[in-house]
């Protein structure tokens, strides 16, 4: 849908479908069906919705915290054809989500994806500062950070925040967007490179049918087109992207056959009806 109708009128849309979300858990099923060992930590509430995400996941639950008397987190996606994804979410017990909740063990994986951080409020600044580290400690290779969109529109304590963690952080994978918000920059290729001198380590911003663009040290870049598909739902192509990037990168291959084969697979993903999102959980 376009935008939304008029106070006290109504308005139809095409289609709705009621999937497993966030990025976290989209980028957990995408692992999955890569054959990836993977873990996903998280919360919902002990409601309906809870119950019905644990029974979705399957095995992954296993990590999941239930906590009583809060509703779980709820996103609507809308979309249009000819015009970006909009958003509408409701928090609930993902507003409570900190660290004490995360098990000392999760630690210990060989690559860790950090997403959301911005749905999980307690858990900016410090809280995900010392995620990092103690997975660094634990022996993690491989540190990913996803920042997804900031509601407030990123302003000054939003980048400064995510800024000051970027150099605890071997791939930063942000979408056009937010890569721009981040350094006040409309070009995605300089805000990538802005990105990048900030962090020390690797940027890789996804440009949605365009593919993605990689700014790493040395002043060294890469890129990779997006094939042609025919789209059927873009929401949490960005989650896939992700887990084609950790799961490449962790059998070894390069980051430029690592971005083609995200990019690959974030495409076939994305042209998946929303019901069959995911081949195998």
């Amino acid at each position: 849908m376009g935008e939304l109708p008029a106070p006290g009128a109504a308005q139809f849309v095409d289609t709705m479908a009621m999937r497993v979300g966030g990025a976290g858990a989209n980028a957990a099923l995408a692992m999955v069906e890569l054959g990836l060992d993977t873990r996903l930590f998280g919360c919902v509430g002990e409601d309906f919705v809870g119950r019905w995400l644990l029974e979705e996941i399957g095995g992954l639950a296993a990590d999941t915290v239930v906590v009583p008397g809060q509703s779980t987190g709820v996103t609507i996606a809308c979309e249009k054809p000819g015009r970006d994804r909009s958003f509408l979410t409701l928090l609930g017990v993902c507003a409570t989500y900190d660290f004490s909740m995360i098990p000392a063990d999760a630690l210990t994986s060989s690559s860790v994806l950090v997403c959301d951080y911005f749905c999980a409020p307690a858990l900016r600044g410090e809280p995900t500062r010392k995620l990092l580290e103690g997975a660094k400690a634990g022996g993690a290779q491989t540190f990913f950070f996803d920042t997804a969109w900031d509601p407030d529109g990123f302003g000054p304590q939003a980048r400064a925040e995510v800024h000051e963690l970027l150099p605890l952080v071997d791939v930063f994978v942000p979408n056009e967007s937010e890569a721009c918000a981040l350094v006040d920059d409309r070009d995605p290729y300089s805000a990538a490179r802005t990105l990048q001198e900030i962090s020390g380590g690797w940027v890789v911003v996804k440009l949605g049918a365009d593919g993605c663009h990689a700014a790493g040290p040395d002043g060294v870049t890469f890129a990779e087109a997006a094939p042609k598909v025919v789209v059927a739902d873009t929401t949490g192509a960005g989650d896939t992207f992700n887990a084609g990037l950790v799961g490449a990168l962790a059998h070894g291959e390069s980051l430029p056959a690592a971005m083609r084969a995200a990019t690959r697979f974030a495409s076939t993903v994305v042209s998946r009806p929303s019901g069959e999102r995911y081949v195998s959980r």
